[in-house]
C-alpha cells in the first residue's frame, strides 16, 4: 500500500466528519462515533455488544434524541448481526425466548395496537397543548414509538443476553456488568440533585426535577429498586469475596440515589427487597446493623426528606383522596382512578387498545390530564381487557416461579442463585410499585428486570426439565 492511500483516506474521513459536524449537532456526531468505535469488537464477539447494551439501555432516555440510526438502534442492530454471523457459521445452539413471552406478552399487545389504530389520531385533539401533537399521534409514528421500538429493543436484548450467558463459562461476570450499569443512573441522580438550583425543601417537592435526564423521578425509583434487590442478595450471599464487595459498593450507591429520587413507590419496592433479604438470611448481626442504619438515617435525614416520605400518612387521608384532585397521600391518583375505572366496562374483554387512556371519555371531556392512569393494573384492564390482563398475569407468575426455581438450582453457582433470589423479590417490589406507576410496555425503567429475565432465559430449559421430572 502506498503512503498516499492512508493519507487520502484520513483526509476524506476528516472532511466527512467536518461536514457532519457542520450539518448536525457536534455532540451527536461524537456520540455516534463513540457508538461505532467498538464495532470491530462487537463483530468479533457479540457479547461485547450485549455488555454495551447493558450499560446503555437504563440510561437511553438521557441520550440525545435522534430518529433513525441512534445509538440504541445501532448497538442493537450490530449485536444482532454479529450474533447471526456467529451462529450462522457454527453449530452453536440458539436459546430462544420461552413461548409464554410470545403468546402471553407479544400477542395481547399486538391485538391492542390494532384495536388502538383508528383511535390514535384522537390524541392530537385531546392533548392540543402538547408540542408536535399531530406528529406524535400519527398512527404509524405512534405504533413505532409505543409498540415496535420497545418490543424490538427489549426482546432483542433479553434474547441476546440469554445466548451470551449460555456461551459464557463464568456467567457470574454478568453481575459485574449489572453493578457497573446501575452506577450510571445512580450517578445521574446524584449529579442532578447536586446541581439543583433551589433549596433541598424545594427539590423534594419538585417531582419533575429529573425530567432533564429523560425520565420521571418515579421511573428512576423503579429502575434503581429493580437493581437493588439482586445486588443486595449477591452482596450478602455466598460466593467470591471480590464480587460481593463490588455488589455491595453498587448497592450502597444505588440506595443513596434511590432515596434522593424521593419516590415513595420506589422506596416501597426497595424495602420489600431489603425486608425479604433480612427474613431470608435471619442473621442477628445483619438485622441489628440494618436497624441501626435506619435509626441513624431517620435522625440525620433533613426534615424535608422525612416530610416527603411521610406525606399523607395520617388518619382519614384515604377518604380525602377520593374527593380531591390533588391529595397528599396519592397525589391525585385515586381521584383519577375513579374517573377512568368506568372505561374498563366500555370493552371489558379485549380493552380499548394500547394507550387507551388518551382517548378515554375522561380525557376527551378535560377531566383527566395525564396520558396514563398511574396504575399498571388499571392500564392493563383498560388497554388489553380481561383476556389480555390474564395473559400478562400468566407471564409474570411464570417469571416469579422460574426465579424461585433458579435460586434453588444446584447446577448454578452461589452468586447466580443469590442473584435470582434477589431478582424475584425485586420483581415483587416492582409489582407493589406498579399500583401507583405507569407503563406495562417495556421501557428504560424496567431495564434491570429484562436483564434478570435474560439471565433466567439462559437456564429456562434446565428449570423446565427439572419441573417435568418432579411432575
Amino acid at each position: 500500500m502506498t503512503p498516499a492511500l492512508p493519507v487520502t483516506a484520513l483526509l476524506l474521513l476528516a472532511a466527512a466528519l467536518g461536514a457532519a459536524t457542520s450539518m448536525f449537532d457536534g455532540r451527536l456526531v461524537l456520540l455516534m462515533l463513540a457508538a461505532m468505535a467498538p464495532l470491530p469488537l462487537i463483530l468479533r464477539d457479540y457479547r461485547v455488544g450485549v455488555l454495551l447494551l447493558t450499560l446503555v439501555l437504563p440510561i437511553s432516555p438521557m441520550l440525545p434524541p435522534v430518529r433513525g440510526l441512534n445509538v440504541l438502534n445501532f448497538l442493537t442492530l450490530a449485536t444482532l448481526v454479529s450474533f447471526a454471523l456467529r451462529t450462522g457459521f457454527s453449530k452453536e445452539r440458539v436459546t430462544w425466548l420461552p413461548g409464554r413471552m410470545w403468546w402471553g406478552f407479544l400477542l395481547p399487545v399486538t391485538v391492542a395496537v390494532l384495536i388502538a389504530w383508528p383511535h390514535i389520531p384522537e390524541g392530537a385533539r385531546n392533548y392540543p397543548r402538547l408540542e408536535n401533537a399531530r406528529y406524535l399521534y400519527d398512527p404509524m409514528v405512534y405504533a413505532v414509538d409505543r409498540y415496535a421500538k420497545p418490543l424490538l429493543y427489549f426482546f432483542s436484548y433479553a434474547f441476546l443476553l440469554a445466548n451470551a450467558v449460555r456461551a459464557s463459562k463464568r456467567p457470574e461476570w454478568f453481575i459485574v456488568a449489572l453493578a457497573a450499569s446501575a452506577v450510571l443512573p445512580a450517578m445521574a441522580v446524584l449529579y442532578t440533585v447536586a446541581a439543583y438550583p433551589g433549596s433541598f425543601a424545594q427539590l423534594t417537592q419538585d417531582r419533575e426535577f429529573m425530567a432533564p435526564r429523560g425520565m420521571h423521578a418515579n421511573e428512576f425509583g423503579m429502575l434503581l429498586a429493580l437493581a437493588s434487590g439482586p445486588l443486595l442478595f449477591v452482596a450478602g450471599g455466598e460466593g467470591e469475596a471480590w464480587l460481593k464487595r463490588v455488589a455491595l459498593a453498587a448497592f450502597a450507591l444505588v440506595t443513596l440515589a434511590l432515596l434522593l429520587t424521593f419516590s415513595r413507590g420506589g422506596l416501597v419496592a426497595y424495602l420489600i427487597g431489603v425486608c425479604a433479604f433480612l427474613l431470608h438470611h435471619r442473621r442477628l448481626k445483619t438485622i441489628v446493623a440494618c436497624g441501626l442504619a435506619v435509626g441513624l438515617f431517620l435522625l440525620a435525614a433533613p426534615d424535608a426528606l422525612q416530610e416527603r416520605f411521610g406525606a399523607g400518612i395520617r388518619a382519614g387521608a384515604l377518604s380525602d383522596a377520593s374527593n380531591v384532585r390533588k391529595d397528599e397521600l396519592t397525589a391525585g391518583r385515586l381521584h383519577g382512578w375513579i374517573l377512568l375505572a368506568p372505561e374498563v366496562l366500555e370493552s371489558p374483554w379485549l380493552g380499548g387498545g394500547l394507550g387507551s387512556t388518551q382517548w378515554s371519555g375522561a380525557v376527551a371531556m378535560g377531566r383527566y390530564k395525564a396520558n396514563h392512569p398511574h396504575n399498571i393494573y388499571l392500564e392493563l384492564l383498560m388497554d388489553l381487557g380481561i383476556i389480555g390482563t390474564l395473559a400478562m398475569v400468566c407471564v409474570v407468575v411464570g417469571h416469579l416461579r422460574r426465579f424461585r426455581q433458579l435460586a434453588r438450582e444446584p447446577a448454578l453457582g452461589h452468586e447466580m442463585r443469590s442473584f435470582f433470589l434477589g431478582a424475584r423479590f425485586a420483581l415483587w417490589g416492582a409489582l407493589a410499585m406498579a399500583a401507583t406507576t405507569a407503563y406495562y410496555m417495556p421501557n428504560a425503567a424496567q431495564a434491570y428486570l429484562w436483564f434478570a429475565l435474560g439471565l433466567a432465559f439462559a437456564d429456562w430449559p434446565r428449570a423446565e426439565s427439572r419441573t417435568e421430572v418432579k411432575a
